[in-house]
């Protein structure tokens, strides 16, 4: 079978070079992989194991913690501390984070569960 030839090696064509904004996009996705791909031996030492991902230059942590001392601990690990950017989306509660220059989001599957299960409802009153 012969190979089909490249139609910008013709006379007269040119490849396009790759716009900088094209180029930047992929070095992070290239940076967002490799943390993707070093994130369960990086974090063996956690209570859950996370499953990591990359996509469009951002990594994806999802973990399934057994209890809000879990959730903690890996809100301390990524250095999470504004807890009023957490969104809560029913089922899990995620964070963003930056991890060696990778912006990253953190998703606790049955956060808001615990949440619940620890302080009550979200709109009940609370004694003060």
């Amino acid at each position: 079978m012969t190979a089909l030839p490249d139609p910008f090696t013709a006379p007269g064509r040119n490849r396009p070079a790759p716009s900088p904004a094209a180029v930047a996009l992929a070095v992070r996705c290239r940076k967002a992989k490799s943390v993707a791909d070093a994130a369960p031996t990086r974090f063996e030492s956690m209570p859950t194991p996370p499953a990591a991902s990359a996509a469009g230059g951002e990594v994806q942590l999802v973990v399934t913690p057994r209890c809000l001392a879990d959730w903690s601990r890996w809100t301390t690990e990524l250095g999470i501390r504004d807890v009023r950017r957490m969104t809560n989306t029913g089922v899990a509660t995620v964070a963003r984070f930056e991890l060696d220059g990778v912006r990253g989001r953190l998703i606790g599957v049955g956060v808001p569960a615990l949440l619940a299960q620890n302080y009550g409802p979200k709109d009940a009153r609370h004694a003060r």
